[in-house]
């Protein structure tokens, strides 16, 4: 049976969208995307998926539902509370503070102030936001995200159910597979409240999440519960961010000083040891 399991999303697109629409007649369904391939691959899978949709949508008489998973590292309209989080949070000075300071010293890119400028729409509402954009990801990834909040938005204002929420920086095998990434996750945390999480742990959260938006009234991922003033607030609710709204830096500016601490934990036993080697030796030549 396995060996004829599933479908290739990339080949057989059109069948896969007319057979999903038949799936359940009379019943409500959910379309979970949930794709990834390397570079430019990732935007036809997701384009794929998107026709998918679309097709399954349109054929179903029934409520269609559809679920994403937003990545952190993203440009995202964001809570006030959020937005007031990073402020104090840039306002807190510390260890990480010390260190911003130093690392701008080297680079003016590195440790970028996470506080964005208020934007404000033409009927005179404020929106905060958050630009966790992470340029070495690529322009292929943030491509195949816009597209996935696009249907969001799109399905969401039709009156579709729409679970699209921001799930954390995960240490799955894709990430950590780049040795850079690896030690980057391994020091961001010094960087409060930054946190990186197991896969087991966000799978179980954002499975949580998604069962509360499908059936919960008042969830923002429910059309008709009014809590969006703008289609892009379809993303402000509901997030397990992991720290990237709330931190004072920007996600994409602390990845070379996350690296660096990632480094010195590594080293601070060796050098602690050097260290008492040379005090030992110090001590002898005194006695």
């Amino acid at each position: 049976m396995a060996p004829h399991a599933g479908a290739n999303l990339l080949e057989v697109t059109p069948q896969i969208g007319r057979w999903i629409g038949s799936v359940l007649p009379g019943k409500p369904l959910t379309i979970g995307s949930y794709v990834y391939l390397d570079g430019e691959a990732h935007v036809r899978l997701v384009l794929a998926c998107d026709a998918i949709t679309a097709t399954a949508i349109e054929t179903r008489k029934q409520p269609t539902s559809l679920a994403f998973l937003c990545t952190p590292t993203d440009v995202h309209a964001i809570p006030r509370d959020a937005y007031d989080a990073a402020r104090r949070q840039a306002k807190a000075g510390g260890a990480a503070a010390l260190l911003a300071t130093v690392a701008r010293l080297f680079s003016k890119t590195a440790c970028v102030p996470n506080v964005q400028p208020e934007a404000v729409s033409e009927d005179g509402e404020s929106f905060t936001y958050v630009d966790a954009l992470v340029v070495p990801q690529g322009p292929n990834y943030a491509l195949a995200k816009r597209m996935q909040h696009w249907r969001a938005m799109l399905s969401h204002s039709a009156g579709c159910i729409v679970s699209s929420n921001i799930a954390p920086s995960t240490k799955t095998v894709s990430v950590v597979k780049n040795r850079s990434f690896a030690l980057a996750y391994e020091g961001v945390s010094f960087f409060k409240p930054m946190e990186i999480f197991e896969p087991a742990t966000s799978h179980s959260v954002m499975t949580a999440i998604l069962l509360y938006d499908l059936n919960d009234k008042t969830s923002a991922a429910n059309p008709k519960s009014g809590k969006t003033r703008n289609p892009l607030e379809l993303f402000a609710y509901g997030s397990f961010h992991g720290g990237v709204w709330r931190t004072a830096y920007t996600f994409g500016s602390i990845g070379a000083p996350s690296v660096v601490v990632a480094l010195f934990k590594i080293a601070f036993p060796y050098i602690a040891l050097l260290a008492l080697l040379i005090i030992s030796l110090k001590l002898t030549q005194v006695f």
